[in-house]
This record gives C-alpha cells, structure tokens and sequence, in this order.
C-alpha cells in the first residue's frame, strides 16, 4: 500500500515499503541521513568514504521488526521512515517505534516531513514512541509540532538515561483496515 498527496508547490508525495531492489538506494539515502547527524554528533566515514554507524544499513534488514518506507516526490526519492513494531522503552507493551525519518534538504520546509509523518502514524495505529537525540534541537521541535498537530494537543514527552526526549502518544490510524 502506498499513500499519496500533493505538497504546496504542486508536486505529489509517496509512501511505499521498500522493495528489495530499492535497498541499495535506501542506504544510500542513508549516508545523507547520517551525513546530517554531523552537524552535532562526531561521525567519521571510513576510508571508503561511507558511514559506518553501529552497522546502520545492514542492522536494518537484519531486523524483521523493522519496516522500511520509501518516500519519493514527484517520483524521485526523497526519504524514508523505518518504523518498528517494538519500542525498547516500552516493556511488554505494543508500541510503535520511529527508528529513523529523513527527508532530504531539498523537500523540507515543504510540509511534505509533516504530511508523511501523519501518514506513518495513520499506517500504523496505536501507541507509539518517537525519540529524538539531545542534541538535535530541530528534530525536537518539528517532532512536538507535527505529534501536537496530529493529536490536536502536546504529546505526553518523557526523558532516557541518555538525556533523550521521547514524545508518547497513541494513534487512532485513519483506516486501522489498510494497516
């Protein structure tokens, strides 16, 4: 199943699982995922040139609780969401958890991040925990605004050991039937 929408300056959105054949390009996106994490957190590349993060493209399809979602605008990639079915913060409890969401410079501030991330929320109904680093002050503030919006008021918010905020809240879904 995919999502679809129009953004403000006419071009339309997806949302779709990542296809196997579309891995290598989900890992490359993520090179510019992590690249962004630079600006506040000490990552190196190796001499390859590439990041090698705690192992972060391989850990994600060795995990069968991770799903991955392509996003793409105007038919060209432009991000991804990997939700999982199991939040560490949550013991025994079902609850969602936003792995990673990226969107690329060039669509953001579009309202395209917001209207995805509505979309994830409405996939995947129930409770849910996003986190966000300590350090990563804009995630922050776009996570408490597009989880304040979708709720219609502030989500209850809690702090790791690590100093980490986590918005908790619970998703109706839009449609629990295409889930």
């Amino acid at each position: 199943m995919s999502e679809t929408s129009d953004v403000s300056r006419g071009d339309s959105w997806t949302l779709a699982p990542v296809l196997p054949e579309e891995r290598p390009l989900l890992e490359r996106l993520g090179e510019l995922y992590l690249y962004d994490f630079t600006g506040f957190a000490p990552w190196d590349v190796g001499e390859d040139g590439l990041f090698d993060h705690e192992g972060w493209g391989r850990g994600l399809w060795a995990d069968p609780r991770h799903t991955a979602l392509l996003i793409r605008v105007g038919g060209k990639p432009a991000g991804f969401a990997i939700v999982s079915d199991r939040s560490t913060f949550a013991a025994g409890v079902a609850t969602w958890y936003l792995a990673e969401f990226f969107v690329m410079r060039r669509y953001r501030r579009l309202g395209i991040g917001s209207a995805v991330a509505r979309a994830v929320f409405d996939r995947y109904p129930g409770p849910w925990h996003v986190l966000q680093m300590t350090e990563n002050v804009a995630a922050q503030a776009f996570w408490r605004r597009v989880i304040g919006n979708y709720l219609g008021h502030p989500a209850d918010e809690f702090t790791t050991s690590q100093g980490n905020p986590v918005q908790t809240f619970t998703a109706p879904g839009a449609d629990v039937s295409e889930a």
